[in-house]
């Protein structure tokens, strides 16, 4: 599928120290290889397309700002474009209520979570506007169900956020409100990796509108990737 795309950026690995203080930055690396599917279980998927973006680590040298700037200083900041979509910066992961709430400010109504390495949210969390969360393994699936999961129209919430930072310029996202409807809620996951070519992960989904988001319940993430056509 078009919509699915794995987005890989591949940097040469720093030294440990520089490493560590380089794990969470956004790079920009959207590549076009074929989309990558997170299968956890028969109740729920993760893509590594367009809904699972891949930020990448680099050597301290080659970033222009240190990760973590300083108590005083925000882990994020949100700003609104004059064409409607919304820019995101984040230095750390951290504070997601605070993004949640800066969201809410721009129109945006969101569920954030930061999640520790190896832990993921558990399934079931929200009922989806689209096949993005909760579909189930296509290998499991008949011909009708395979053809609405390939008809782009069903993963809507693709096109509401997309990873657009540069290494001099922050590491950014952008949000496309348009592309959500009256009541929808963002859910955002970021993930750690602890890894230093993929530090970190992001899932977005869209819940239906006027439907509640469960708090995470963190679970050990021990699916296998598996290969998506």
């Amino acid at each position: 599928m078009d919509e699915l795309k794995t987005m890989w950026a591949t940097v040469s690995p720093g030294t440990p120290d520089d490493l560590a203080g380089a794990r969470r930055r956004l790079l920009e690396g959207m590549a076009d290889p074929p989309a990558r599917r997170r299968v956890l279980g028969r109740d729920r998927a993760i893509f590594t397309g367009p809904r699972l973006l891949v930020a990448a680590a680099v050597a301290v040298a080659a970033v222009a700002a240190p990760l973590v700037i300083g108590d005083a200083d925000p882990a994020y900041a949100v700003v609104k474009n004059p064409d409607g979509t919304i820019t995101v910066t984040l230095t750390e992961l951290r504070d997601p209520e605070g993004l949640a709430a800066k969201l809410s400010t721009v129109g945006v109504t969101a569920d954030v979570t930061f999640e520790p390495p190896g832990k993921r949210c558990a399934g079931d969390r929200f009922a989806s506007a689209d096949l993005a969360y909760g579909s189930k393994n296509p290998a499991e699936m008949n011909e009708e169900e395979l053809q609405e999961f390939h008809d782009k129209e069903n993963w809507r919430s693709h096109k509401v956020v997309r990873l657009v930072s540069r290494l001099d310029s922050g590491q950014k996202f952008l949000i496309s409100p348009q592309h959500m409807r009256r009541g929808e809620t963002l859910v955002l996951e970021f993930r750690d990796n602890q890894n230093p070519r993929q530090p970190w992960q992001l899932g977005a989904w869209l819940a239906k509108a006027d439907t509640p988001v469960k708090p995470c319940v963190q679970v050990d993430d021990t699916a296998p990737i598996q290969q998506h056509p």
